[in-house]
């Protein structure tokens, strides 16, 4: 399905048109230059203007513009394959009438030229629109589409979308380099998958989000309410019996528990509010997380061989801070500890990070166990799946517990280990 951030709707396509274009005439003497000069430079401009656009929209409106010059082209318009209906969808145009967008917003797989050049490995170049058989609908020749050009935008031996220049004159495309034009239709079908690709994974980073304050709010906030509940009616129990001394003492446990929730609430606000920025430093984001769990649980935190994290890359600095966030939450809620400590190392084949407490310890036979039912070490496994890295415990009772984060070397920017 074609969602709202990778494109604009039709009402929003664009449809631009520079007034030397809109104004210029198209005779004879025009129509043999309409093929582009430079095929490689064509190229170049196609694929600087897509990897400068972060949103696809803008890319594919601003990819429009520099093709309708380069081509000579009159109009032009990018539609996308709706997944599921296999509808060709209008994403973006120039030049062209409300009418045609509104009656070209959304194509049949297989009807007429455009439907047809999906199936096709390469452009299809129409020299004279009013006399092919195949036209099934009437929107380019009310148009005034004299010739047309579609390119399928392909990736990995899918077609996304379809890309379409229209001329007012009949063989306006008849010297145009199709090689140049396949080469243009990959270009623009891999950017419609990466910008894909990036819409998906910011869906499941907000999922996951929303699944930890789940956890959070399930794990703290939720039994503490419970527990609430449990001592406020043994309270009016004790006072209603004239016991007001085990009521004040009920009353006091109540007081802790709301004070312990407030905290919990404060500190999941931080580690939300925290994260390290791309293209920032990570060793000063950890420095500053510790810095504030320090001064909020009375626990001294410590950051060592930070030097030994450059090389990180980002993706795989996002994970790892957030598995740290998530090991020192644990420190806060049941170790007890008076110290901690993020210990990072470069190994030969990963970097390795360990949160290291001094407090109770626990059963790390029981949480190591991967059918185990602890959500907060549950989370950190699958953030370090992500990365091709792993997660381990090991903990005594009595002299704390360490966490231990790999992460391999190869972990690159898209987050997969290679």
């Amino acid at each position: 399905m074609v969602s709202d951030e990778e494109v604009p709707g039709v009402e929003e396509a664009g449809n631009g048109q520079p007034a030397d274009r809109a104004a210029a005439g198209c005779g004879e003497a025009d129509v043999a230059r309409r093929d582009p000069a430079d095929p490689l430079r064509a190229l170049h401009v196609v694929a600087a203007v897509v990897s400068q656009s972060p949103a696809l929209a803008k890319a594919l409106n601003a990819v429009l513009d520099r093709l309708l010059d380069l081509a000579r082209a009159d109009t032009g318009a990018i539609h996308l394959v709706e997944d599921g209906s296999g509808e060709l969808c209008l994403v973006a145009s120039r030049g062209l009438s409300e009418a045609f967008r509104t009656r070209e917003s959304r194509i049949p797989r297989g009807a007429c030229l455009c439907g047809l050049s999906l199936s096709m490995d390469e452009p299809l170049v129409v020299d004279d629109l009013a006399a092919d058989a195949r036209l099934s609908r009437p929107a380019c020749l009310d148009e005034r589409v004299g010739s047309l050009v579609s390119v399928p935008l392909r990736s990995r031996d899918r077609t996304l979308g379809l890309l379409t220049l229209y001329a007012r004159e009949p063989r306006a495309f008849r010297t145009i380099d199709r090689t140049l034009l396949s080469a243009i239709g990959w270009e623009l079908g891999v950017a419609v998958e990466n910008a894909r690709w990036f819409a998906a994974m910011r869906e499941s980073a907000v999922a996951e989000e929303r699944a930890v304050i789940a956890a959070e709010l399930h794990d703290g906030i939720a039994q503490s309410l419970a527990c609430l509940n449990v001592q406020a009616a043994r309270a009016e129990q004790l006072l209603r019996g004239g016991e007001t001394e085990g009521a004040r003492r009920e009353l006091e446990g109540i007081r802790e528990v709301i004070r312990a929730t407030y905290e919990d609430v404060r500190q999941l606000l931080v580690d939300f509010r925290s994260a390290p920025k791309e293209g920032g430093a990570f060793a000063s984001s950890l420095h500053a997380h510790l810095a504030t769990f320090e001064l909020r649980n009375h626990i001294r935190a410590e950051l060592v061989g930070e030097e030994c994290l450059q090389g990180l890359a980002f993706c795989p600095q996002a994970e790892v801070f957030r598995m740290v966030q998530e090991a020192l939450a644990n420190v806060r809620k049941h170790a007890q500890a008076s110290r901690v400590r993020v210990v990072c190392a470069r190994m030969p084949a990963a970097w390795e990070i360990r949160v290291e407490d001094d407090g109770v310890g626990c059963d790390a036979t029981r949480l190591n166990d991967p059918s185990g039912a602890h959500l907060g070490l549950r989370i950190m496994r699958e953030r370090a799946a992500r990365v091709g890295g792993s997660v381990r415990l090991s903990s005594t009772l009595g002299r704390g517990t360490t966490v231990v984060i790999e992460v391999p070397v190869g972990s690159d920017e898209d987050g997969s280990a290679r």
